[in-house]
């Protein structure tokens, strides 16, 4: 599994190495992704509920079904993307999810609501940005943990942005004008940098994963035979590594969701609360870099159990903290655990699964990411209305990743050697 220095036929010098450019054209698209995510939609949250005259619950369940019927497509779009190739698939779903945006801006009652989060989950939190992931493996091995941390550190600090200017849209032109501006965006920049930037494989420009070009003892899949989605789904390591991914998806689903309601039972503003996402890009830069660094070493198999504490942690701290200093803590915390997590998981499934099918096993990942997302935001309404606030409701959630954690260790040994190779 330890491999030092590689080179090969058709590589071509670190300095002409295309990946790099392949890694920042995916960053930039997965920052894009941006008004399909629940930070984004947490800013629109209050003008469409006032607008529309509608409930909170009401707003949490239609976001609850448009993101629980968009899981079901992942691990079909996945496979589709594999068979079709990145650049083509990012190209027609950066189109789509350009008019699924525009969409949003038209809504007038609960069903388009619906109709509006079913097609920005789908094609934005859930195809574009698997695209991302799959357009970065095909081009890194040695590597591709660290690309893969540095992908998720640039989106995650590219995205904390998104919320505070999707506000200052909204209060200089209006809710449904801020939805209008953000779909042009979208239109004008993912297809144009799919279209004339994208590379599908590294053997289309005669060279190879990483450059071909590598000195460094670090653990190495180069071996890794690739396996099929439904072998990979029968193994413990995906199961294990799903439940860690299940759990940063709904706690963090629910905590940005309802990010204005939890800051404002100690006081914040909505705009506050929106720029409370701002230091949430110096904790994603240290846990995306550093457990994409780790992702390839062999401390690999502690870090799902690592991730699973520190989202309990995160939780804990989400419903507890009152000061400044206590909340800006929080925040940090919550994008070190988020970041890490999304760097781990788009490093450890090619590494343990190989890279032949990578779009559909990244496909059922997201499905179950999606899936857990889209209660997210409900569990947390309900729970507040259970123990009476959101913040009482964050501090009883911190059980599950603490029990999820605990069985991540158990089975910390099923993440050091691939999959494909344990015979």
């Amino acid at each position: 599994m330890f491999q030092k220095g590689l080179t090969g036929k058709g590589a071509r010098s670190p300095s002409g190495f295309y990946g790099w450019h392949m890694l920042a054209f995916a960053s930039l698209i997965g920052i894009l992704t941006g008004p399909g995510q629940s930070a984004a939609v947490s800013v629109f949250r209050e003008h469409i509920s006032s607008g529309l005259d509608l409930s909170d619950s009401a707003i949490a369940t239609a976001y609850l079904l448009g993101t629980l019927i968009s899981s079901t497509f992942q691990p079909r779009i996945g496979t589709w993307v594999d068979n079709i190739g990145v650049k083509r698939a990012t190209i027609i779903i950066g189109l789509l999810f350009a008019l699924a945006v525009a969409h949003m801006s038209i809504i007038n009652g609960v069903i388009w609501l619906s109709v509006g989060f079913l097609g920005i989950r789908l094609l934005g939190q859930g195809a574009l940005s698997l695209t991302t992931t799959v357009a970065v493996a095909h081009w890194f091995d040695l590597r591709r943990g660290f690309a893969m941390g540095l992908k998720t550190t640039v989106v995650f600090s590219g995205m904390s942005a998104v919320p505070l200017i999707l506000a200052l849209t909204i209060e200089s032109w209006g809710w449904r004008q801020a939805w209008l501006i953000a779909a042009v965006t979208i239109f004008l920049t993912v297809v144009p940098i799919a279209f004339f930037g994208y590379i599908d494989q590294p053997s289309d420009l005669g060279q190879m994963p990483d450059g071909g070009n590598y000195e460094t003892e670090i653990l190495s899949d180069r071996r890794v035979k690739s396996v099929t989605r439904d072998e990979a789904i029968r193994t413990r390591t995906f199961w294990t590594l799903a439940s860690v991914t299940i759990c940063s998806s709904l706690f963090g689903t629910g905590l940005i969701f309802h990010q204005s309601n939890i800051l404002g039972e100690i006081g914040y503003s909505n705009s506050e609360a929106a720029a409370m996402f701002l230091p949430a890009a110096a904790g994603s830069i240290l846990g995306g870099l550093g457990f994409g660094w780790l992702a390839d070493r062999p401390v690999r198999p502690w870090l799902p159990a690592t991730s699973g504490f520190l989202i309990a942690l995160t939780t804990f701290l989400g419903g507890s903290v009152t000061s400044l200093g206590g909340v800006i803590s929080y925040v940090l915390l919550f994008g070190v655990a988020m970041g890490g997590v999304a760097s781990m998981n788009t490093a450890l499934l090619p590494a343990l699964f190989g890279v032949g099918h990578i779009g559909s096993i990244t496909g059922s990942l997201s499905f179950l990411s999606v899936l857990a997302s889209s209660i997210g935001g409900l569990a947390y309404s309900l729970g507040s209305n259970a123990f009476g606030d959101y913040r009482s409701t964050s501090v009883a959630f911190t059980i599950v990743p603490l029990l999820v954690a605990g069985t991540a260790l158990i089975n910390r040994r099923h993440f050091l050697t691939s999959e494909s190779l344990r015979g």
